[in-house]
């Protein structure tokens, strides 16, 4: 029962902490009205100032989806190759019976339960795995499978350490690290002004500020989340699902 709640609370992580500091710049602001500690009067520049933050928060929110996107798409790709390989594999079997079918499926299906300890764990080792495949692509020319059989194979071999690269550094290379910083400093600088402007009337506009605040903060963290999306599972409700690899490695499981 207590998992399932922390579980929960996990998944919306990023709510709960948006609506807690909101609630804290508030407080805040609130705070600093009582004792009268608002130098800034209000006037059109604000509404500048807050549809510059909105502009460069949308820029850096489109260029991180961008990568989430295709990092969407790897893994179907991912597990579509692996599936496609075995099956050519199969196929070539049926006419040359001589190189190992068995340990082929049994180094696809390596490769098929690493590629999620290798992504959400960042841990090492299936660029290994996958060029583990090369010696049975040598036993097949042995057996008499002709090259361009092989060569499709290689081929393939070759997608999937190019996704496996390519997950590897979208995970650890972050968009821009000067514009993430520009992005944290307006936010700050943003909720800074709010709260040392002197609004009126007094009480609608703090709704008005807790409802500003709460989105800038809740963009600033999704795009964080979002720049790193193999996260660990059920970390957030945004990290990219690798369900079709899982099924792909039981597909592989069955082929006995």
């Amino acid at each position: 029962m207590m998992c399932t709640v922390f579980k929960n609370i996990n998944t919306y992580k990023i709510f709960l902490v948006s609506f807690v500091s909101a609630l804290l710049i508030v407080a805040v602001k609130y705070v600093f009205h009582d004792f009268g500690w608002e130098p800034i009067e209000q006037s059109s520049l604000h509404n500048g100032v807050i549809s510059s933050a909105t502009l460069v928060i949308g820029f850096l929110l489109s260029a991180t989806i961008a990568d989430y996107k295709e990092s969407e798409r790897i893994p179907s790709e991912f597990a579509a190759n692996i599936e496609d390989m075995y099956v050519d594999a199969a196929v070539i079997h049926k006419t040359y019976p001589k190189f190992d079918l068995e340990g082929f499926r049994k180094q696809l299906k390596k490769i098929a339960y690493k590629f999620e300890d290798d992504t959400r764990n960042a841990s090492r080792g299936m660029s290994a795995k996958i060029h583990a495949l090369s010696p049975y692509f040598g036993e097949m020319e042995t057996a008499g499978v002709p090259p361009n059989f092989i060569v499709k194979l290689k081929q393939q071999q070759l997608l999937l350490l190019k996704h496996r690269k390519r997950v590897t550094y979208i995970q650890r290379i972050k968009f821009i690290p000067s514009a993430n910083i520009l992005l944290k400093s307006i936010v700050f600088f943003v909720i800074g002004l709010l709260i040392l402007t002197n609004v009126d009337p007094f009480y609608g506009s703090l709704a008005i500020i807790g409802i500003i605040s709460f989105v800038l903060i809740y963009m600033m963290i999704l795009i964080g989340v979002i720049s790193t999306p193999f996260q660990e599972s059920g970390k957030t409700r945004d990290d990219v699902s690798l369900f079709l690899i899982d099924s792909t490695a039981d597909f592989l499981k069955t082929k006995k």
